[in-house]
């Protein structure tokens, strides 16, 4: 068995001696060099743009404003694309915004032979605004009379949901609401969660130029196929005419989900006459001008019976999505799905989210995609619930968990293993949870120990929500070993290897023959949405498994003909035997060198 065997991680020995090359490392050292100009005002528009001294410096190839860009409107995240309209992406920027909506909003570039020239040349461009007041919160931005950040959005929120579970008809327990009924246990509680930034290594950084009359973009990407349409979306022109390369990736945890600066550096290389042009963000616009994960507010409700039974919950889940939609409402929505479906409820259940605009840094994908924030409101809740009922709060959480083959009734997303249970039994025992709250419950003083506990759930993937879709290519080698390419993306968290033991599995060979391509390109790379949503395991991991079967037929249908007179073929190691004696009748090398020659 390769799959669970203890191996050394595929790309160790290149990381850890500097071997491996990443975005910057490839980049040709006469690029020219693109820097972006960045709002002073956090709302308003830019009346007018100078940029004649910018222009006159020496050294600087092209300055370009939000006057010059083209009149398409287009998404940023790394979702797959759907074929329906209003399933798609809301696509609500340009490459550089006339329209302001954040502090350091996208509103011009340099292109320049260096860094320094492009930055003096930033220093030179003169700018005009008509700023307004900057709506800084959810409340502030849905409040009556406040201008719209984006006018298709008159009331600042980008989208509003509720999802309910309503009582059964049959129930006659409480004659109204249940989260009023005197019969139960009633709580409320509000909880928030802060803005974060994903904080990776590297910052995102691409470069572009032009080649047999398409745009080659290579970046720091977790989602090289996305890009690609994106890119084409942008600019306005087919995806076909654009390639994307993906190397070695110093971190993204969902920020690089996002397809960042990926067009306008494609559209400045176009501009600059096909040029090589570099554009990495600093750690500022990084900051500022990338995603990072939502605030969310959470307004929760909850009936409890004596037994410490969830009979009925609400939430109220209002996210400040920033001034620009990237993921929009998902996180929102995926929030308020985990809020459901951790713990069950026995009667009833009502969720709103509100997805609204407002003038801050734009929030999208972060590791987790909303399920933190739930998580910390719903943990809280599960917490304060049991000290106010005084109910031990590990049985109030276990006897109250979802539990294998839950179907959601609203999405119909179905529950087919969880592990929580046994993990939780298990850290029972370790921790030797009740001999500590045996031990802690009656301290005084001003120093005292507790123990506690907390659930995460967090589920694989986006199916029904999105289709999933990936691809494996497994090709024979001269010398018997296996080359496997994918369009699932290694960034850092270990695909590459897991990839590769799963093709050893399938056909029967060492996972060390297993020579796995991590560049990702898309003339070449199976198409692979990406990294994403914990689903590459899953998902690429059964087109591994379908196409390692296959190329395993394939051996031994060629050794079949090689070798007509055996009995029962199978691949063990590195070796085509015989399946019931396990003797070894023809190496794969000389299988292949057969096949080749």
């Amino acid at each position: 068995m390769e799959v669970g065997r203890s191996i050394q991680r595929v790309d160790a020995v290149d990381k850890v001696t500097g071997r491996a090359q990443y975005t910057d490392d490839l980049c040709p050292r006469n690029a020219l060099v693109a820097k972006v100009l960045h709002s002073t005002i956090a709302n308003g528009w830019v009346k007018s743009m100078d940029t004649a001294a910018a222009e006159a410096l020496p050294g600087v190839v092209k300055v370009l404003t939000c006057f010059d860009v083209p009149e398409i409107q287009y998404p940023t995240p790394g979702h797959p694309w759907s074929v329906e309209p209003a399933h798609q992406d809301v696509a609500d920027r340009k490459l550089l915004n006339r329209r302001v909506r954040i502090y350091g909003d996208d509103i011009a570039a340099v292109v320049a032979v260096d860094e320094i020239t492009a930055r003096r040349a930033l220093e030179r461009i003169r700018v005009e605004y008509e700023e307004y007041p900057p709506v800084l919160t959810p409340q502030a931005a849905m409040a009556p009379g406040v201008p719209p950040i984006h006018e298709e959005h008159p009331d600042n929120i980008l989208k509003h949901t509720v999802s309910e579970i309503p009582l059964p008809p049959s129930d006659f327990r409480c004659a109204g609401d249940v989260l009023d009924c005197p019969a139960y246990h009633r709580f409320s509680g509000h909880y928030e969660t802060q803005q974060v930034q994903h904080c990776h290594i590297e910052n995102p950084t691409s470069y572009a130029y032009r080649e047999g009359g398409r745009i080659v973009v290579v970046t720091s990407t977790q989602i090289p196929h996305i890009v690609r349409r994106v890119v084409g979306q942008a600019l306005g022109i087919p995806w076909g005419r654009v390639r994307v390369v993906k190397p070695y990736i110093g971190g993204g945890f969902a920020n690089k989900q996002e397809v960042l600066y990926e067009p306008l550096n494609a559209w400045l290389c176009v501009e600059a006459g096909g040029r090589c042009v570099k554009l990495e963000a600093s750690r500022e616009e990084t900051f500022r001008n990338t995603r990072s994960r939502h605030p969310i507010s959470f307004d929760v409700r909850a009936a409890v019976d004596g037994d410490g039974y969830l009979m009925a919950r609400s939430c109220v889940a209002v996210s400040d999505q920033g001034g620009y939609a990237s993921h929009g409402h998902a996180i929102a929505a995926n929030a308020v799905t985990g809020f459901r479906q951790t713990y069950l409820d026995q009667l009833a259940h009502r969720s709103e989210a509100y997805t609204v605009y407002t003038n801050r840094p734009a929030p999208g994908a972060m590791r987790g995609y909303g399920i933190p924030q739930c998580n910390f409101a719903l943990e809280c809740m599960m917490e304060d619930i049991a000290r106010e009922m005084g109910l031990d709060p590990y049985e109030f959480r276990y006897q109250n968990l979802m539990l294998p083959g839950y179907v959601d009734p609203l999405n119909g997303i179905t529950c087919h293993s969880t592990g929580a249970r046994e993990c939780m039994e298990k850290g029972r025992r370790f921790l030797d949870w009740d001999g500590l709250r045996a031990r802690y419950q009656n301290q005084t003083g001003p120093v005292r120990r507790g123990v506690g506990m907390a659930v995460f759930s967090y589920k694989t993937g986006v199916h029904p929500i999105s289709l999933e879709t990936s691809s494996a290519r497994i090709v024979l080698n001269q010398d018997g070993t296996v080359q496997l390419q994918l369009g699932a993306t290694e960034i850092g968290q270990g695909g590459d290897t897991v990839f590769s033991q799963m093709c050893a599995q399938a056909i029967g060979i060492p996972t060390e023959d297993v020579h796995i391509v991590s560049t990702q390109d898309t003339d070449i790379a199976p198409f692979d949405t990406g990294a994403y949503a914990s689903r590459q395991t899953y998902v690429t991991g059964h087109a591994i498994r379908r196409t390692g079967e296959r190329f395993r037929e394939k051996l031994l249908r060629y050794a079949r003909e090689l070798l007509p007179e055996a009995g029962e073929l199978d691949v063990r190691g590195r070796d085509i035997v015989d399946a019931r004696s396990g003797e070894s009748l023809l190496s794969l090398a000389d299988l292949a060198l057969e096949a080749f020659y």
